[in-house]
């Protein structure tokens, strides 16, 4: 008798002896062999879509990332993640779930409606939220994961789900802070500045296993003379994040790359519509008012046995 145990070098967290048998990315029935009773699942949320505004749209953040062993069920659900908006709150990606194995979608970026106020904010990770109203420190991190693991508490935190950065207004130069570490990281925040001799640079995406997307950013200003320039996509550690666009023109902006997926890259702005997250990544933020958001990456479920 002759026993093949399998390597997967691509998923080192999956146990040896098991194979990838299925990868799914949509919704639906599952077919498992009848003598199959527990299979590992690794599931994967959708990434939230960033916000696009009068300011500066927050990027969405990531999708949560969940594994284990579960039975073998044979219905599933794979989140969507964030359609991108040309508002100023994006979208929610979808929960993915098979059998007992549940990653939430992240949180959609959030920017705000007029220039008379500052509330922008990256999307939390793994079903983080934000909350609007003119407080800009006003943002909640994600929840805790169904393994135990904590949220982050604040923008700049580490945790299994960190919380999207926060806004960044000033009349100077000024870089909006990228928002915390973690498996399933937050989107950036927004940055504006009202100058003439200034630069505008939206906050990064937090770093990750699954990244949040960056924050746009805006030039509040008849004749500026410096640039926005939004901000680019979390990176892993095998993937990177989108780059952001720039502009020079008065009264505009540029707008945030998309994070890094699982197992892909984010997706680069182009003008002012923002990246697209990576599978489960977050999407960038949307510039000017005018641009579209960029969508989150949708999930996906793996299954061995």
């Amino acid at each position: 008798m002759t026993t093949t145990f399998y390597s997967n070098n691509t998923f080192s967290d999956t146990p040896y002896g098991l194979k990838l048998q299925q990868t799914i990315t949509s919704s639906g029935s599952v077919t498992i062999p009848s003598n199959i009773k527990r299979v590992y699942a690794i599931c994967i949320g959708g990434g939230g879509s960033g916000g696009s505004s009068a300011q500066a749209g927050g990027g969405g953040g990531a999708g949560g990332y969940s594994a284990g062993w579960t039975y073998a069920a044979n219905t599933c659900t794979v989140g969507a993640g964030g359609t991108g908006v040309s508002a100023a709150i994006g979208n929610f990606g979808g929960a993915t779930v098979y059998g007992m194995v549940i990653a939430g979608g992240g949180a959609g970026g959030n920017g705000p409606t007029s220039q008379s106020t500052n509330a922008t904010f990256g999307g939390g990770g793994a079903g983080g939220s934000v909350s609007g109203g003119s407080n800009q420190n006003s943002f909640l991190a994600a929840l805790t994961s169904y393994t135990g693991a904590p949220g982050g508490g604040s923008n700049a935190a580490i945790g299994y789900g960190s919380a999207g950065s926060n806004a960044t207004n000033s009349s100077t130069t000024v870089t909006a802070g990228a928002a915390g570490a973690g498996v399933s990281t937050g989107g950036g925040g927004g940055a504006l500045t009202s100058g003439a001799a200034t630069n505008a640079t939206g906050g990064a995406g937090g770093r990750g296993l699954i990244a949040g997307g960056g924050g746009s950013a805006f030039l509040s200003n008849a004749a500026p003379t410096g640039t926005a320039t939004g901000g680019a996509g979390g990176a892993s550690d095998s993937y990177t994040g989108g780059t952001g666009s720039a502009s020079t023109a008065a009264n505009t902006g540029g707008a945030g790359g998309g994070g890094a997926g699982y197992l892909a890259n984010g997706g680069n702005a182009t003008g002012n519509d923002g990246g697209t997250g990576g599978d489960g990544g977050g999407g960038g933020g949307g510039a000017n008012n005018s641009g579209t958001s960029g969508a989150g990456g949708a999930g996906v479920i793996y299954l061995y046995y």
